[in-house]
């Protein structure tokens, strides 16, 4: 006779197997993205992010379409989803922002999610644009090389935005 603990673990696997998750592997990302988003608005990410021991942290990278650096926002865990708010980008300063989703689990096991890309329009052009509903909350976005500065790209909207510059 199996032990519930045994019984449990089966069932656990079994679940995290079919939401396509093994043991000792990386999380699992799976995000719906947009194919575009409007000016002068936060963007909203989402994703799901599944994993066989524990999500440790989920982040969001981005950059204007073209740059050499990214910089990041973290992504925290709204009992669906993981999610993140990216600072809105300005009229006229750039065509397209380009993002990736990236969750590392407890075990230090790291996947990067596929290249996206937003392209920046109006309003009219964009039907369903993954615009964040809070536009008060302070975001924080972190630098990923010292070669960036202690400011924020011009392209965002720097309002309301704390900026974390990289120290090497």
């Amino acid at each position: 006779m199996r032990s519930r603990s045994a019984a449990l673990v089966g069932i656990l696997s079994a679940s995290l197997g079919a939401a396509g998750v093994s043991a000792d592997e990386p999380p699992n990302i799976e995000h719906q993205g947009s194919n575009c988003t409007v000016p002068d608005q936060r963007v909203s990410v989402c994703a799901s992010i599944f994993d066989d021991q524990m999500v440790s942290k989920a982040r969001v990278f981005f950059r204007p379409q073209g740059e050499r650096y990214f910089n990041y926002a973290e992504m925290s865990f709204n009992g669906l989803e993981y999610c993140s708010v990216l600072p809105a980008p300005r009229q006229g300063k750039m065509k397209a922002l380009e993002y990736y989703l990236q969750a590392s689990d407890d075990a230090f096991q790291t996947r990067r999610g596929n290249m996206n890309q937003l392209v920046i329009q109006e309003s009219e052009a964009c039907p369903f644009p993954p615009v964040a509903q809070e536009t008060s909350t302070p975001l924080t976005v972190y630098a990923t090389h010292k070669k960036q500065g202690d400011k924020l790209d011009d392209k965002f909207v720097r309002e309301g935005v704390s900026f974390i510059a990289k120290s090497r």
